[in-house]
């Protein structure tokens, strides 16, 4: 991301996190989204399609995550699609990025919840396994997923 596309990425997930408001309580949900709109911490990526900003994510390098995890995993958080462009293979493209650009990663991480079926369904379609003992729970309990990287 560069740094004039910071207020269009955080526009768009502020769309695309929108349906999952009434998924927990408004204030929960406020510091949940203030964590989503963070683009200060990782590598904030972006897809585009000529000019316009389609999807997003946050990628962490082994070691760089904010959370307790493997030291030789990496950390995707706050994947997300403009809402006009999901089902166009948006989402599956950044994760694929982002498996390949995980550096010397054994595995790619990543938190969810039960209330995200869609992004579910492509986790695992892309072959991501459950690893319920990364699991967190905070005011909601984020569901990990792990897909093992192939060492370059």
């Amino acid at each position: 991301m560069r740094p004039d596309e910071r207020d269009e990425v955080r526009a768009l997930l502020t769309d695309a996190y929108e349906p999952y408001a009434t998924a927990m309580p408004p204030d929960v949900y406020v510091n949940y989204l203030a964590g989503v709109l963070n683009t200060d911490e990782g590598r904030q990526l972006v897809a585009v399609d000529g000019d316009k900003i389609l999807g997003a994510v946050r990628l962490y390098l082994p070691g760089d995550a904010t959370v307790d995890l493997p030291e030789d995993c990496a950390w995707v958080r706050s994947l997300g699609v403009r809402p006009s462009a999901r089902g166009t293979g948006v989402g599956e493209a950044i994760m694929d990025y982002c498996a390949t650009h995980a550096g010397d990663a054994a595995a790619l991480i990543l938190h969810t919840m039960d209330f995200m079926p869609a992004a579910v369904r492509l986790y695992e379609r892309l072959g991501y396994q459950r690893a319920p003992e990364l699991d967190f729970t905070v005011a909601f309990t984020a569901v990990a997923y792990r897909l093992p990287l192939t060492p370059p």
